[in-house]
């Protein structure tokens, strides 16, 4: 007779471990939904590079007036960039709207500006003193450089 009732409540101890295994399968495996993606991961750098030659000559109608004017300017300019953003997010939902989520977010900033600059001015002036036209030359060079 107990050897009949341990029988019994083995067999209800395994449909009730049975029940709750069938109901942990359809429940959390069935019903739950997991985003896992990464979201930013880029990084980008630009080169600046700026020459600048002015060359300014003026002359006058008269032998006696010569204005010479040499403006040299060099602008060297770096700029280098690198953004690094990681982005992971872990949503977990179950079917009686239990929420589970994690966010992990690095962010990695790097900034390196460089600035050269170089100037160079030469003036030759001999002149008189008169009025007449001016004869203007312009010469300007720029140089730009990007790497993105």
């Amino acid at each position: 007779f107990i050897l009949f009732y341990f029988i019994l409540f083995y067999f209800i101890y395994l449909f009730i471990y049975l029940f709750i295994y069938l109901f942990i399968y359809l429940f959390i495996y069935l019903f739950i939904y997991y985003y896992y993606y990464y979201y930013y991961y880029y990084y980008y750098y630009y080169i600046y590079i700026y020459i600048y030659i002015y060359i300014y000559i003026y002359t006058t109608t008269t032998t006696t007036t010569t204005y010479v004017r040499t403006y040299v300017r060099t602008y060297v300019r770096t700029y280098v960039r690198t953004y690094v953003r990681t982005y992971v997010r872990t949503y977990v939902r179950t079917y009686v709207r239990t929420y589970v989520r994690t966010y992990v977010r690095t962010y990695v900033r790097t900034y390196v500006r460089t600035y050269v600059r170089t100037y160079v001015r030469t003036y030759v002036r001999t002149y008189v003193r008169s009025r007449s036209r001016i004869v203007y030359i312009y010469i300007y060079i720029y140089i730009y450089i990007y790497n993105i």
